[in-house]
């Protein structure tokens, strides 16, 4: 693919940049293909999902690669849990704010039929969210949801090592269209900011533990595959899966205590 042959993994390690332009690209190329197919909703996500996939799996298999070698073992335990995703996590927030920021200024921009059409699946499913916000246990309902997506986001990598990024990418669209909205209901682009703000609070914690649990399936599904011979480097990577595993837990119900608070 040809955006993924202008990133160097290394290169995109030290400019995270890099990958929220990826974002913006992907999204833009597949607003307008979408357009013209006519097409819209799901099948938005899905382009968007095969124009940056390719890198994320470049990403994975290069986290995992790194505690592939007993000179970089030490190297990567002095490190610390933290420092050795902290990469990859920053990665993934950057190419959700680069979907969210551009479906955010695209509803805006395009003709409200065109925008209906292209994000047609994006609008039923806030309609339905917001047509339940004062249900009795919301809490619960919210709480199980995102845990549920979280589940699938794991099992999606577990079993196809970025399989994670089209729920993550869907929840982003999600996010780009609400945003979206609730601008145009007050000053329009300029408020683009302010509106993705206000849902930082919740939005924060649910997206972190989306990828936490994205992260934690695609490492745990390489190393399964590559490390048939390498009992010690497959431990290595299972402890870091269930603990990355385990903190997307704990994200998630933060995150679903704060959006009760907010609704």
């Amino acid at each position: 693919m040809v955006l993924e042959s202008l990133y160097n993994i290394k290169d995109v390690r030290k400019h995270p940049s890099e990958i929220f332009i990826l974002g913006v690209i992907g999204t833009i190329l597949a607003i307008i293909i979408s357009f013209f197919l006519n097409r819209g909703g799901l099948f938005l996500v899905f382009l968007i999902t095969l124009a940056v996939l390719p890198l994320t799996i470049k990403q994975l298999k290069y986290e995992e690669r790194r505690h592939e070698y007993d000179h970089f073992w030490n190297y990567l335990y002095s490190l610390g849990f933290f420092s050795r995703h902290k990469d990859l996590i920053v990665d993934y927030f950057c190419l959700i704010l680069g979907i969210t920021l551009s479906i955010s200024v695209s509803y805006l921009i395009l003709p409200t039929n065109v925008s209906s059409s292209i994000f047609s699946d994006q609008i039923l499913t806030i309609s339905s969210i917001t047509g339940h916000a004062t249900a009795s246990g919301i809490f619960s309902k919210i709480l199980f949801n995102n845990i549920g997506v979280m589940v699938i986001c794991f099992a999606f990598s577990l079993f196809y090592s970025s399989g994670a990024i089209f729920l993550i990418s869907w929840n982003a669209s999600v996010l780009g269209v609400v945003v979206g909205q609730g601008a145009k209901n007050l000053m329009g682009l300029p408020s683009i900011p302010l509106v993705l703000f206000s849902y930082l609070p919740h939005g924060i914690f649910e997206f972190s533990g989306y990828i936490l649990a994205g992260i934690a399936g695609g490492i745990l599904s390489i190393a399964l595959a590559r490390h048939k011979e390498s009992r010690k480097h497959f431990l290595f990577v299972l402890q870091d899966s269930l603990l990355l595993l385990a903190m997307g837990i704990v994200f998630i119900f933060i995150g679903a205590i704060i959006e009760v608070m907010f609704i």
